[in-house]
């Protein structure tokens, strides 16, 4: 099975070694990455700083959804599980806690 190589621009190795920025400059023309590669597969790719922080950007912003998602459908929960102090942090629930007047916090 080959790879598929989506339609976006490809540069290879030898190009990227001669001309890196030739290479950015391309990513920034096209709006998107730019496959390198290497004897024909697919080696890389690279992307402008901009296109990169995108990414991260979008990938930070789907991780919140996913975490809001998750929290709504346990909020919408008619019958939660329910856990008790012991049941969650052990044998140490059951212990005196241990007051440090010197830590600042009281």
């Amino acid at each position: 099975m080959t790879e598929k190589i989506l339609d976006i621009p490809t540069s290879t190795i030898s190009d990227l070694k001669k001309s890196p920025m030739n290479i950015f400059r391309k990513a920034s023309k096209a709006g998107e990455g730019v496959y390198i590669l290497n004897r024909k597969k697919i080696a890389g790719v690279m992307l402008t700083q901009k296109q990169y922080e995108a990414l991260v950007r979008e990938n930070d912003y789907l991780n919140d959804k996913i975490v809001e998602l998750i929290a709504e459908k346990r909020l919408l929960n008619k019958k939660p599980a329910v856990y008790s102090d012991r049941e969650i942090r052990g044998e140490v629930a059951n212990k005196e806690p241990i007051i440090d007047k010197l830590d600042g916090f009281e």
